[in-house]
Parts: structure tokens; sequence; C-alpha cells
């Protein structure tokens, strides 16, 4: 399927890109770009552009000049790195440990994108979240419930991979954990208090979430209707992981 760019706000746009499994099953993939408040533009995780999307993106940010900066958030998503820093020489390159164990031969900043100092750094435009309980990085890359969770705060705008994820089916839909959630959690005491106070503060925040940009599905999670909310769909979420973490607790102490 073709590129699509999505404008969200005035200072938000979301790439809904292409990402295939074994070279055959399209599940998705996604960049967002967003106007910071104090001038210049971010990418949010790295994505090869091309064609109309590629256009639009460069005629926003004076031909890529503009581009201050590139947050790989996923640590597991790391195709692109290579190439979005080939579009964008000019920007800034943070990532997680395994981007820069991936494409060692970037120019890497120092700061890790899970990193408090680079959080306080963009805070004026961003809340940024990293989940607690589990791995970011683990040792089975078959697990990729961790990222970092962006909240753009002018547009109230959730851009996240993975840890939240969106399937557009009836009845079984809707925004979810990620499935390998059960297997992420550390294995020591604590650690499901831990993600489950996570999940309460992810809550809270996102009591000011208007949209959710999800990886992995060609279309956008909709707009919370009325009488819904993200908030209370992340609180649902937490609720039905409940069992679960319970068991773990129990388990692990």
């Amino acid at each position: 399927m073709t590129d699509r760019l999505v404008q969200i706000s005035e200072d938000f746009w979301n790439v809904r890109g292409s990402f295939k499994l074994g070279g055959v099953f399209d599940v998705g993939t996604q960049t967002s770009l967003v106007r910071l408040r104090s001038g210049g533009f971010v990418l949010l995780d790295a994505y090869r552009l091309t064609g109309d999307v590629e256009r639009d993106v460069l005629a926003l940010t004076d031909g890529g000049r503009a581009v201050r900066a590139i947050l790989s958030l996923h640590p597991f998503h790391t195709l692109h790195v290579r190439a979005s820093a080939a579009q964008f020489p000019r920007a800034q390159l943070y990532g997680t440990r395994r981007h820069k164990a991936r494409a060692p031969e970037l120019r890497w900043q120092a700061l890790h994108t899970d990193d408090a100092a680079l959080h306080e750094q963009f805070a004026a435009d961003f809340a940024l979240s990293v989940p607690r309980g589990v791995d970011l990085v683990p040792a089975s890359e078959a697990l990729h419930f961790a990222s970092v969770l962006a909240l753009h705060k002018p547009s109230g705008t959730l851009h996240v991979d993975d840890t939240l994820s969106f399937m557009d089916l009836p009845l079984v839909g809707g925004l979810k954990f990620h499935p390998t959630l059960r297997f992420a959690l550390l294995k020591r005491s604590g650690a499901a208090a831990e993600f489950r106070a996570w999940a309460e503060e992810l809550a809270v925040l996102c009591e000011g979430v208007n949209r959710v940009c999800t990886a992995h599905s060609r279309a956008l999670p909709p707009a919370p209707s009325s009488g819904s909310s993200v908030a209370g769909q992340v609180r649902e979420l937490l609720a039905g992981a409940s069992n679960m973490l319970d068991s773990h607790a129990r388990r692990y102490g």
C-alpha cells in the first residue's frame, strides 16, 4: 500500500508507512513529523520517506534542513535509521542503546531517548514516558513490548510503538497492550507493581490525549468519541491485565 501523510494538527503530521513481514504481509509502521514551539521540526522514529510523502515533508521542512532531530523511540525499530540519517543529514540523532549498537557508524548524540535528561531537553513540546517493570531492550528479540511513548503537548497526540497497539477489527479490535507484556515483565520482586504504577501514571497522562498514533496498522485509531477517552481505555487495559499482574506478583514476590 502507498505511504500516507496524515495531518493531525497544525503542528503534527503522522506518516502511515509500510513494513512487510517476510516481504509479503504489510503490517505497517510509522513516523511523525512535529513542529517545535521554538521553531524547526523533529521526527519521532526513523522511516525512509519516498514519493509524495517525501515531497510533502521536504516542502514543510525547507528541504529537510529544518528537521533538528530524529528521536528513535522503539529499540527494535531500527530498519530505517540509516536512511533517515541520510535524508536529514543536519538532524541530531537520538536512539536507545540498541539503535546505537545496530548502526554504530552514525553520529549518535550521547543521550539516549530513554534518558531523563533528554526528556527534560524536549519538555516544552513532549511528555516522554518509559514503561517500568519491563526491560526496554530485552535479551529476547521477540519481546517488542517496551518503547518510549511521546505525548505532544500542544496537540494532545500520543505517538506510541507497540507498547500500545491498535487492531482495526470488529468486537476484538481497539487499543491494546502489546501481547508480549506477560513475557516482558521482569522476573523479579516488584516488577508487576512497578508496571501497574506506570500504567496508572500513563492513564493520568492520557487525560489530555485527543489522538493516538500507533505503529503496525494501516489505519489510525479513531479519535475518542463522546463518552470515551484514551485515559479510560488505558485504565480498562490495566484492569484487563490485573489477573496476569497478580499472578506475576505471587510468583516473583
